[in-house]
């Protein structure tokens, strides 16, 4: 189905009753005009209204309105409940999160101050070491380097003989 017949079969009931602006109505109009298929669906629903109207009309039992207009209300009693249910639910769920938040804050907290918080160095020494840390590292970093060179230098040497020949 193309979407235009698409679009006039989810507006043909409305076009039937004489619910459209001028302009839609005159749209499905001229799509009617051009498509059978739509025109069936149209003499379709017509019809059936007919056949509707012509039915004689179902025998109601006694208290039907009653009943009914009492079931509406149970209903929105009952929509009205599970609105308030839904948002204590929501209370719920959010206060669990907060809860386990906090515990997991705690949990963290007390892992970290089991493990130990690092001490203030001691001594003038420790405390010049520990602010030089990184400085050290690339001490340890230039002084391997300098093994690296010092043993090519070696290995060159070997290579060449000891006279440098």
């Amino acid at each position: 189905m193309s979407p235009p017949c698409q679009w006039v079969r989810s507006v043909l009931v409305a076009y039937l009753d004489g619910e459209l602006k001028p302009s839609t109505a005159e749209a499905v109009r001229r799509h009617l005009a051009r498509c059978e298929a739509c025109r069936a669906q149209m003499r379709l629903l017509q019809e059936s209204w007919r056949l509707l109207d012509e039915a004689p009309p179902a025998p109601v039992r006694g208290g039907f309105t009653e009943r009914m207009m009492g079931r509406v209300v149970e209903e929105k009693e009952l929509s009205a409940f599970a609105a308030r249910l839904s948002s204590r639910e929501r209370r719920r769920r959010v206060f669990a999160s907060v809860l386990g938040m906090a515990a997991g804050v705690a949990v963290g907290f007390a892992v970290y101050a089991w493990t130990g918080i690092a001490e203030k160095p001691a001594s003038p020494v420790e405390r010049e070491v520990s602010r030089h840390v990184s400085f050290l590292e690339d001490v340890d970093l230039l002084d391997e380097v300098a093994v690296i060179e010092a043993m090519d230098r070696l290995d060159r040497e070997t290579d060449d003989g000891p006279d440098g020949a």
